[in-house]
């Protein structure tokens, strides 16, 4: 479901978020240990895309995840880089399933459930090369109420936040091939590193954060 395509980069205009932002997100184009880095940056203002240069996406980073994707399209996260610190992430929680149907549910983390809640056609979805049926699940986690919408061989093309309607709508899918590998150390994320960040002894580029998320 979030088809990660080598060099895909995704750009979000966001609703209800003051000021504007333009969010765009990218799939680096090299597996590192069978994992995929999704590198998301951001920029005030309504632009077309924040992948202009390499330079612009360290420059306006919010954050990176490490993504493996089996042989059924299942979506599981193993690590994350956000604001101060790496980490991988434990449990290896499915994101997203590659089959979706209605009433489906699954615990992507203790204490997390996602459901379906619609499938068809989904927001935004003519931003899609090849616009098709899709499907909205909902993730609910300690006061975390939020609902993506997913098209398959597009990926995301809606992110809402339930509890004050902040959203990122999809307005552009497009391939990014000049800015090759940009983020390798999400997919290699050690427990050597996560130590050094609790410590202090090692610290990330400042990520600008995303109101209303």
């Amino acid at each position: 479901m979030l088809a990660l395509v080598p060099s895909r980069g995704w750009n979000y205009h966001t609703v209800n978020v003051n000021p504007a932002l333009t969010v765009s997100l990218y799939a680096d184009p090299n597996l590192v240990n069978n994992t995929r880095a999704l590198i998301a940056s951001v920029v005030s203002g309504t632009v077309p895309t924040v992948l202009t240069s390499s330079t612009s996406v360290y420059d306006n980073l919010a954050g990176a995840l490490g993504i493996v994707t089996d042989g059924s399209n299942n979506a599981t996260i193993v690590s994350e880089i956000s604001a101060g610190s790496s980490a991988a992430v434990p449990g290896t929680p499915l994101f997203a399933p590659g089959s979706l149907t209605v009433g489906q549910t699954w615990s992507p983390y203790p204490g997390a459930t996602a459901t379906v809640v619609a499938v068809g056609a989904m927001p935004n979805a003519n931003a899609c090369p090849n616009p098709v049926p899709g499907a909205q699940i909902r993730f609910t986690y300690a006061g975390y109420d939020q609902t993506g919408s997913f098209v398959p061989g597009c990926g995301i093309t809606d992110w809402k936040n339930n509890t004050n309607g902040a959203e990122f709508a999809l307005a552009s899918v497009g391939s990014y091939g000049t800015l090759g590998q940009l983020h390798s150390r999400v997919q290699a994320v050690t427990l050597l590193d996560t130590a050094r960040s609790l410590l202090g002894l090692e610290r990330n580029p400042s990520f600008k954060p995303i109101p209303g998320f």
